[in-house]
Order: structure tokens, then C-alpha cells, then sequence
């Protein structure tokens, strides 16, 4: 009889207990999509990001993936990136704001390239043997801006774009920003913006609509 009031003590820590748990559910959740991120940043990231293998048999000569920095996923990162580091609006729109301003000048895209051949892996180099350009739906075509690492650390890159792995190169990469604005004429069928890679190793076509 003795053993009778410490499981009744037991028993009622063990409800407070659930009943806290059940209280906390909610925040718990909030809590772990601040440091894990939430899926709605995944789902607009993956939406905006084409990816094409191009191989030579069984032989891969080079993955290309890219997102298209657009309107909507910066909103989108800007949230991810202060739930994240836990910035206020504040501090949140100090680092954003060079995203920012780029998306606004130019029509940019995060790029990572993976080759094989690793001394191969370099667009922003000014003797590359790679051409990236950017093709409206008139099949007009133009030439980046400017092409350079990333400026994001590696555990960043790994976050924010998870398919750019370990033996990847990221690069950001801006294009003039009439390559963004509509066709006047457009070719029928065309997508909207293509982004090609071409090189001795291939050539690549990323599509947007």
C-alpha cells in the first residue's frame, strides 16, 4: 500500500507533463521551423530551380542547376534568412538588401556546377571554356552582367540551396535587366527565359515559364 502514493504522484507528473507538451505544441512547431526553416521557403525555392545532367554514355561531363532569384523567392528567403539568424525587420532588411538591390538591377540566378574535372568549374574566370547566357521567349539572347562566387558560406549554400552539394561550385550570376522584361514578339512555344550553359563538355538548357 505504501508503493499506492507514489504512483498516484508519478501518474499526475506524468499528466502535467503531457498537459505542458500539449500546451507547447504549437510554439514547439514555430520553434523548430525558426531553426529548421519552414516548408513554404523549400516549396517556392524548388518551384524556381531547374536543374539538367548532361552525360556521355554512363559518363556525367557536368550537372547544371540554377533558381531564378525572382520577386517572390527573395520575399521568400528574406523570411527564411531572419527566422534563421532570428533577426528583427531591422537588421533582416540590412542583410537582404544587397539581394535586394542586385534582383532589382538585374534578372539574377544562384547557379551550381558540378564537373567532374574540378579545374574546369570556372565561369567567373575571364578565359573560361564555358558561355552562359540567358534567352528570352524572342530568342534574343544576352550575355551575364558579371559571374562570381557565391558570397554565401558553405553552410549557407548547403541550407539555402541544399542541391548544391559538396562537389559543386555555387555562382552568382545577373543578366541585363531587359532579358527579364516580356517579349514583344515572342516564338511560339518558347518558354520565357532559357538559361544556357554550352561548352567543350556539352551543353545544357535550363527553362522557365
Amino acid at each position: 500500500m505504501a508503493d499506492a502514493p507514489r504512483r498516484a504522484s508519478w501518474a499526475a507528473a506524468v499528466l502535467a507533463l503531457a498537459a505542458v507538451a500539449a500546451g507547447c505544441g504549437p510554439r514547439s512547431v514555430a520553434l523548430y521551423e525558426k531553426v529548421m526553416g519552414s516548408p513554404s521557403y523549400e516549396r517556392v525555392t524548388e518551384s524556381a530551380t531547374r536543374t539538367r545532367e548532361v552525360h556521355d554514355g554512363l559518363d556525367t561531363r557536368f550537372i547544371l542547376s540554377a533558381t531564378w532569384l525572382s520577386g517572390p523567392w527573395l520575399s521568400s528567403f528574406a523570411e527564411e534568412y531572419s527566422n534563421i539568424y532570428y533577426l528583427d525587420k531591422t537588421r533582416r532588411e540590412q542583410v537582404i538588401s544587397h539581394w535586394r538591390e542586385e534582383s532589382e538591377k538585374y534578372v539574377c540566378f544562384f547557379v551550381a556546377l558540378f564537373v567532374p574535372e574540378e579545374k574546369g568549374n570556372n565561369l567567373e574566370k575571364p578565359g573560361t571554356l564555358w558561355s552562359l547566357r540567358l534567352v528570352r521567349a524572342d530568342e534574343k539572347d544576352f550575355e551575364p552582367v558579371y559571374i562570381r562566387k557565391s558570397s554565401l558560406r558553405p553552410e549557407e549554400i548547403s541550407r539555402f540551396f541544399p542541391y548544391s552539394g559538396t562537389w559543386y561550385r555555387a555562382y552568382e550570376v545577373a543578366f541585363p535587366r531587359e532579358a527579364g522584361e516580356p517579349a514583344a514578339s515572342p516564338r511560339a512555344g518558347s518558354p520565357r527565359l532559357k538559361l544556357v550553359l554550352s561548352g567543350v563538355e556539352g551543353r545544357a538548357v535550363l527553362a522557365w515559364q
